[in-house]
């Protein structure tokens, strides 16, 4: 088990990027008023085959060949079945991949968001070829709408001019961006 719900987002990410995507959405919604979590991360990569997705639960089941497990999803499932919630994976060989996990948010079991902006960055700067767009929503029990911050490295890239993400003032700099941005919407 994972202790914070961004490491499988840092994972699934990963899985995204071995997988050969080229363009990958990552969407955080935290629904207090509905009590969902929902965790969902889409590429545009080379897909899933029909037979690995019918196992991919199993943690016996890897595209990896330096290994025989591969223990993120199964661990994602088990805590979206823990917390009175599911895990989907849609997939098309040669047209990408889906992964939404959803949860109860309150539920006492469900580990916390944890370091989403860290998790982020890590993304963002090991992998500049690749165009990352992250959608945070949020609403409280008594708000009627959702409020949304979202963030692209397509967007990033162009405020920055050439300037690597990775230049440790730059990724500081977003990876507070992002914090500031998401903890502003909570208060709203």
């Amino acid at each position: 088990m994972m202790k914070e719900l961004a490491l499988h987002v840092l994972d699934i990410g990963e899985n995204s990027v071995r997988g050969d995507g080229k363009h990958i959405e990552i969407l955080i919604c935290e629904d207090w008023k509905e009590n969902q979590l929902t965790i969902r991360i889409q590429d545009d990569g080379r897909g899933i085959a029909p037979e690995m997705l019918k196992t991919i639960r199993n943690p016996f089941t890897t595209s990896r060949t330096m290994r025989k497990v591969g223990l993120g999803i199964p661990f994602l499932n088990d805590t979206c079945l823990m917390c009175g919630g599911q895990l989907t994976i849609e997939s098309e060989v040669g047209k990408g991949t889906t992964v939404t996990a959803q949860m109860e948010q309150d539920h006492i079991d469900r580990p916390p968001l944890g370091d989403m902006p860290s998790t982020l960055m890590t993304l963002f700067s090991s992998h500049p070829e690749i165009a990352f767009t992250y959608r945070y929503q949020y609403r409280g029990k008594e708000e009627a709408e959702i409020q949304e911050f979202a963030v692209s490295t397509a967007e990033l890239n162009e405020i920055l001019e050439g300037v690597p993400l990775s230049t440790p003032s730059v990724y500081l700099w977003v990876k507070e961006f992002i914090r500031e941005n998401m903890e502003e919407i909570r208060q709203i």
